[in-house]
């Protein structure tokens, strides 16, 4: 619990030191909350869909997985080609630590696709719903300036241009998640 508490409260430390388990586990929940759960809460409340796909499920699971791999490839190569000196490796298993948002949406994403009778002209849920995504969003976006800075160790003009180069390789690839069927993108 105690790697939990320093992942949510000191996120420059938790990168740092590297915590494979509480990174893995944050990225593994997030593609099963987007690969399983959501099928399955479909499926059982939702008229749309009268069976569970598996094979689908199978395949959103490893599209999740690249997903991953990919990002923490591209900060590698772009954090490289700026001076950083941490390993792909390195990159592997601290990026997840940045997953609680991500996690936070796709749960999000999933009730209200599945629920979204509740949210249909109703003026409060549609605020708090807003609400909550823009949060989670910022929440992201600080401990993605966090990682560049903190544990990718960039500075200055280095820093904003591969916040940049970042930035466009992530939007690209959100589509991309789209495409493939993640619902929310595991990057």
């Amino acid at each position: 619990m105690s790697l939990i508490a320093e992942a949510l409260n000191h996120p420059a430390e938790a990168y740092k030191n590297k915590h494979y388990t509480i990174s893995w586990a944050l990225v593994i929940i997030t593609i099963l909350i987007n690969s399983v759960f959501e099928p399955i809460l479909r499926h059982f409340f939702s008229v749309s869909s009268p069976e569970i796909d598996f094979l689908n499920m199978l395949k959103i699971t490893g599209f999740g997985t690249l997903s991953y791999i990919i990002i923490c490839f591209a900060f590698w190569v772009v954090c490289k080609c700026f001076g950083s000196e941490t390993t792909f490796i390195d990159h592997l298993s601290a990026w997840g630590i940045s997953y609680f948002p991500t996690a936070l949406c796709s749960i999000v994403v999933s009730i209200t696709e599945v629920f979204f009778f509740l949210f249909w002209n109703n003026t409060i849920l549609g605020m708090l719903l807003n609400i909550v995504f823009v949060a989670v969003l910022l929440w992201k976006v600080v401990l993605y300036f966090i990682y560049l800075k903190d544990f990718a160790g960039l500075m200055k003009w280095r820093f904003f241009a591969a916040f940049i180069i970042m930035g466009i390789i992530i939007l690209i690839m959100a589509v991309l998640n789209g495409y493939v069927g993640l619902k929310t993108p595991v990057l």
